[in-house]
């Protein structure tokens, strides 16, 4: 004999554990990242599209707050190395890990990013499904914690 188990409530929805700003200027990779992110039931992502520029002045007036910081570093304006060393700079900002999501893999950039103080280089791969398995670990990294430089 089968004894039925009480209903139970589902959890509430867990309010998010990280906010993402995306900082890319390739629309077609930013809405394939900010789709990948935005159905990660921990992430709530914003893009700063290819405006940089404006998203350090919004970082710098406290308006964005991102706990990470995916950053493309070939981008008009300013590129990748130049932002990371003006976020750095942003008291409130200092300590955000910062990852680079990239398609270079030139060693020069990886050691670049490196002394820029960037906690991560991710090279973005060919295939969506490999984007996705990245980009889960970089999540899986930022709710836990686990960073260094």
């Amino acid at each position: 004999m089968f004894r039925s188990q009480p209903r139970t409530e589902p959890p509430p929805r867990r309010a998010w554990n990280i906010n993402v700003l995306l900082v890319e200027d390739d629309p077609a990779d930013t809405g394939l990242i900010l789709n990948i992110l935005n159905r990660h039931p921990l992430v709530a992502a914003v893009s700063a599209a290819d405006a940089a520029d404006i998203a350090l002045i919004q970082l710098e007036s406290g308006h964005l707050k991102p706990d990470l910081i995916l950053l493309d570093i070939h981008m008009p304006k300013i590129n990748g190395f130049q932002f990371l060393e003006r976020l750095r700079r942003i008291k409130a900002m200092a300590e955000t890990p910062v990852v680079f999501l990239t398609t270079s893999c030139l060693i020069n950039d990886v050691m670049e990013a490196r002394r820029g103080s960037a906690n991560l280089y991710v090279v973005k791969p060919d295939t969506r499904e490999e984007l996705q398995q990245r980009l889960d670990a970089v999540i899986k990294r930022a709710v836990s914690g686990a960073w260094s430089r």
